[in-house]
Protein backbone atom coordinates (compact mmCIF):
# COMPACT_ATOMS: atom_id res chain seq x y z
CA UNK A 1 0.00 0.00 0.00
CA UNK A 2 2.79 2.53 0.92
CA UNK A 3 4.38 1.29 -2.40
CA UNK A 4 1.43 2.38 -4.33
CA UNK A 5 1.13 5.57 -2.92
CA UNK A 6 4.67 6.67 -3.10
CA UNK A 7 4.48 6.09 -7.02
CA UNK A 8 0.90 8.22 -7.09
CA UNK A 9 3.00 11.48 -5.59
CA UNK A 10 5.81 10.62 -8.05
CA UNK A 11 3.59 10.37 -11.18
CA UNK A 12 2.32 14.14 -9.53
CA UNK A 13 5.41 15.55 -8.94
CA UNK A 14 6.47 14.69 -12.97
CA UNK A 15 3.16 15.87 -13.68
CA UNK A 16 3.39 18.77 -12.38
CA UNK A 17 6.83 19.54 -13.81
CA UNK A 18 6.09 19.59 -17.52
CA UNK A 19 3.45 22.53 -16.95
CA UNK A 20 4.44 25.25 -18.59
CA UNK A 21 4.00 28.38 -15.84
CA UNK A 22 1.87 31.26 -17.47
CA UNK A 23 3.30 34.55 -18.41
CA UNK A 24 3.24 37.86 -16.28
CA UNK A 25 0.89 40.17 -17.45
CA UNK A 26 3.91 42.84 -18.42
CA UNK A 27 5.41 39.66 -20.72
CA UNK A 28 2.42 39.40 -22.63
CA UNK A 29 2.57 40.06 -26.20
CA UNK A 30 1.80 43.42 -27.52
CA UNK A 31 -1.22 43.80 -30.28
CA UNK A 32 0.86 44.60 -33.43
CA UNK A 33 -0.44 48.49 -34.59
CA UNK A 34 -2.19 48.47 -37.73
CA UNK A 35 -0.06 48.78 -40.80
CA UNK A 36 0.06 52.12 -42.56
CA UNK A 37 -2.12 53.01 -46.09
CA UNK A 38 -0.19 52.69 -48.83
CA UNK A 39 -1.95 55.48 -50.80
CA UNK A 40 -0.20 58.24 -47.57
CA UNK A 41 3.29 57.17 -46.83
CA UNK A 42 4.51 59.38 -44.02
CA UNK A 43 5.54 62.83 -44.82
CA UNK A 44 2.97 62.73 -48.20
CA UNK A 45 0.21 64.68 -48.46
CA UNK A 46 -3.19 64.25 -49.89
CA UNK A 47 -3.40 65.17 -54.33
CA UNK A 48 -5.68 68.27 -54.89
CA UNK A 49 -8.86 67.04 -56.84
CA UNK A 50 -8.96 68.05 -60.23
CA UNK A 51 -11.56 70.11 -59.01
CA UNK A 52 -10.24 72.05 -56.91
CA UNK A 53 -6.53 72.13 -58.35
CA UNK A 54 -5.60 75.91 -59.33
CA UNK A 55 -5.47 77.02 -62.89
CA UNK A 56 -3.26 79.59 -63.09
CA UNK A 57 -2.86 80.47 -59.22
CA UNK A 58 -0.19 77.99 -57.55
CA UNK A 59 2.88 76.06 -57.79
CA UNK A 60 3.63 74.96 -61.05
CA UNK A 61 5.37 72.27 -62.22
CA UNK A 62 8.79 71.90 -63.33
CA UNK A 63 8.66 73.67 -67.19
CA UNK A 64 10.86 74.48 -69.82
CA UNK A 65 12.67 77.76 -70.15
CA UNK A 66 10.40 80.59 -71.65
CA UNK A 67 11.25 82.04 -75.28
CA UNK A 68 11.29 85.83 -75.14
CA UNK A 69 10.79 87.41 -78.75
CA UNK A 70 11.38 90.19 -80.46
CA UNK A 71 10.53 90.99 -83.96
CA UNK A 72 13.48 91.46 -85.91
CA UNK A 73 11.48 94.74 -87.55
CA UNK A 74 8.93 96.68 -84.88
CA UNK A 75 6.24 97.44 -87.24
CA UNK A 76 4.54 100.62 -85.61
CA UNK A 77 2.18 101.35 -88.25
CA UNK A 78 -1.11 102.46 -86.75
CA UNK A 79 -2.80 100.91 -89.58
CA UNK A 80 -1.73 97.67 -89.12
CA UNK A 81 -4.86 95.03 -88.09
CA UNK A 82 -3.30 93.55 -84.87
CA UNK A 83 -2.09 97.27 -83.82
CA UNK A 84 -5.72 98.17 -84.34
CA UNK A 85 -6.85 95.23 -82.41
CA UNK A 86 -4.50 95.74 -79.37
CA UNK A 87 -5.23 99.30 -79.33
CA UNK A 88 -8.95 98.39 -79.20
CA UNK A 89 -8.53 96.74 -75.98
CA UNK A 90 -6.06 98.45 -74.09
CA UNK A 91 -8.82 101.63 -74.24
CA UNK A 92 -11.48 99.15 -73.00
CA UNK A 93 -9.27 98.15 -69.89
CA UNK A 94 -7.73 101.85 -68.96
CA UNK A 95 -10.98 102.74 -66.70
CA UNK A 96 -10.14 99.24 -65.00
CA UNK A 97 -6.94 100.00 -64.48
CA UNK A 98 -6.74 100.26 -60.11
CA UNK A 99 -3.35 102.37 -59.91
CA UNK A 100 -4.24 105.39 -61.52
CA UNK A 101 -6.49 108.66 -60.81
CA UNK A 102 -8.77 109.54 -63.29
CA UNK A 103 -6.67 112.38 -64.46
CA UNK A 104 -3.88 109.55 -64.94
CA UNK A 105 -6.46 107.42 -66.60
CA UNK A 106 -7.40 110.32 -69.41
CA UNK A 107 -3.76 111.08 -70.05
CA UNK A 108 -3.09 107.53 -70.76
CA UNK A 109 -6.15 107.43 -73.00
CA UNK A 110 -5.15 110.28 -74.51
CA UNK A 111 -1.56 109.15 -75.42
CA UNK A 112 -3.18 104.66 -76.94
CA UNK A 113 -5.80 106.90 -79.08
CA UNK A 114 -4.11 109.45 -80.60
CA UNK A 115 -0.75 107.91 -81.05
CA UNK A 116 1.03 108.38 -84.13
CA UNK A 117 2.78 105.11 -84.14
CA UNK A 118 2.08 102.12 -82.15
CA UNK A 119 3.75 98.28 -82.26
CA UNK A 120 4.65 95.29 -80.04
CA UNK A 121 8.27 95.38 -78.95
CA UNK A 122 8.83 92.49 -76.90
CA UNK A 123 6.57 88.95 -75.84
CA UNK A 124 7.40 87.28 -72.62
CA UNK A 125 5.55 84.10 -72.29
CA UNK A 126 5.29 82.41 -68.69
CA UNK A 127 4.43 78.91 -67.73
CA UNK A 128 0.71 78.30 -65.87
CA UNK A 129 0.71 79.32 -62.51
CA UNK A 130 3.64 82.15 -62.75
CA UNK A 131 3.44 85.73 -62.54
CA UNK A 132 7.26 86.44 -61.67
CA UNK A 133 10.09 86.25 -63.92
CA UNK A 134 12.68 84.40 -62.95
CA UNK A 135 16.49 85.12 -63.48
CA UNK A 136 16.59 82.99 -66.66
CA UNK A 137 13.22 84.93 -68.53
CA UNK A 138 14.70 88.42 -67.09
CA UNK A 139 18.50 87.90 -68.39
CA UNK A 140 16.83 86.89 -71.76
CA UNK A 141 14.38 90.43 -71.37
CA UNK A 142 17.70 91.88 -71.17
CA UNK A 143 19.27 90.65 -74.18
CA UNK A 144 16.20 91.80 -76.24
CA UNK A 145 16.38 95.22 -75.01
CA UNK A 146 19.97 95.73 -76.64
CA UNK A 147 18.53 94.73 -79.76
CA UNK A 148 19.35 97.53 -82.30
CA UNK A 149 15.00 97.81 -83.24
CA UNK A 150 14.54 98.30 -79.44
CA UNK A 151 17.05 100.22 -77.96
CA UNK A 152 16.08 103.10 -80.37
CA UNK A 153 12.66 102.93 -78.34
CA UNK A 154 14.33 102.50 -74.84
CA UNK A 155 16.50 105.19 -76.05
CA UNK A 156 14.10 107.84 -76.88
CA UNK A 157 12.48 109.44 -74.02
CA UNK A 158 9.21 110.86 -75.50
CA UNK A 159 7.96 107.19 -76.42
CA UNK A 160 5.65 105.48 -73.92
CA UNK A 161 5.63 101.54 -73.11
CA UNK A 162 2.40 100.04 -72.36
CA UNK A 163 2.83 96.60 -70.61
CA UNK A 164 -0.21 94.29 -71.35
CA UNK A 165 -0.16 91.40 -69.34
CA UNK A 166 -2.65 88.45 -70.25
CA UNK A 167 -3.57 84.85 -68.59
CA UNK A 168 -5.31 81.87 -70.29
CA UNK A 169 -9.21 81.53 -70.04
CA UNK A 170 -9.21 78.51 -67.29
CA UNK A 171 -10.19 79.34 -64.14
CA UNK A 172 -12.38 82.54 -62.59
CA UNK A 173 -12.08 85.71 -64.55
CA UNK A 174 -11.67 88.02 -62.20
CA UNK A 175 -9.12 86.24 -60.64
CA UNK A 176 -7.38 85.61 -64.27
CA UNK A 177 -7.69 89.31 -64.19
CA UNK A 178 -5.66 89.82 -61.27
CA UNK A 179 -3.13 87.37 -62.69
CA UNK A 180 -2.68 89.70 -65.73
CA UNK A 181 -1.90 92.43 -64.02
CA UNK A 182 0.46 91.23 -61.69
CA UNK A 183 2.41 89.61 -64.86
CA UNK A 184 2.69 93.48 -66.09
CA UNK A 185 3.70 94.36 -63.27
CA UNK A 186 6.37 92.30 -62.53
CA UNK A 187 8.09 92.26 -65.92
CA UNK A 188 7.47 96.74 -65.73
CA UNK A 189 9.06 96.16 -62.36
CA UNK A 190 12.45 94.35 -63.82
CA UNK A 191 12.58 97.26 -66.61
CA UNK A 192 12.61 99.76 -64.24
CA UNK A 193 14.45 98.61 -61.43
CA UNK A 194 17.00 96.12 -62.95
CA UNK A 195 17.42 97.47 -66.70
CA UNK A 196 16.71 101.05 -65.50
CA UNK A 197 14.23 101.86 -68.10
CA UNK A 198 13.34 106.07 -67.57
CA UNK A 199 10.59 106.17 -70.01
CA UNK A 200 7.05 106.36 -68.43
CA UNK A 201 5.87 103.02 -68.28
CA UNK A 202 2.24 101.27 -67.45
CA UNK A 203 1.09 98.42 -66.65
CA UNK A 204 -2.04 97.18 -67.61
CA UNK A 205 -4.23 93.84 -67.31
CA UNK A 206 -5.60 92.26 -70.18
CA UNK A 207 -7.75 89.11 -68.27
CA UNK A 208 -8.75 86.05 -69.62
CA UNK A 209 -7.26 86.12 -73.78
CA UNK A 210 -7.95 83.76 -76.46
CA UNK A 211 -6.46 86.06 -78.48
CA UNK A 212 -3.79 84.42 -79.48
CA UNK A 213 -4.84 81.03 -79.98
CA UNK A 214 -8.14 79.78 -78.97
CA UNK A 215 -6.60 76.21 -78.76
CA UNK A 216 -4.04 76.92 -76.86
CA UNK A 217 -4.14 78.24 -73.45
CA UNK A 218 -0.06 78.26 -73.10
CA UNK A 219 0.37 81.15 -76.22
CA UNK A 220 -2.31 83.38 -73.96
CA UNK A 221 -0.51 83.63 -70.57
CA UNK A 222 2.25 86.45 -71.90
CA UNK A 223 2.96 89.95 -71.10
CA UNK A 224 3.85 91.94 -74.09
CA UNK A 225 5.91 95.57 -73.89
CA UNK A 226 4.24 98.17 -76.71
CA UNK A 227 5.84 101.13 -77.83
CA UNK A 228 3.45 104.27 -78.22
CA UNK A 229 4.69 107.20 -80.03
CA UNK A 230 2.89 110.19 -78.76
Amino acid sequence: MKRTLLLLGLLALSACGKKAPAPPASAATPTPAPAASAATPPGSTEAISPSTAPTEVGTASATAPVNVEAPAQVNLDPKEIENQRVKEEVLKRIDLMPDLTPQDKDKLYVQVDRARAMGKVITIPFPSGRIKLDSASADALGEKLGLEQVHKLTDDPTVVFVVLGFADKKGDPKQNQEISLARANAVMEVLENRFHLLNVMHAVGMGSSEMFDAQNFDKNRVVEVWAVLP
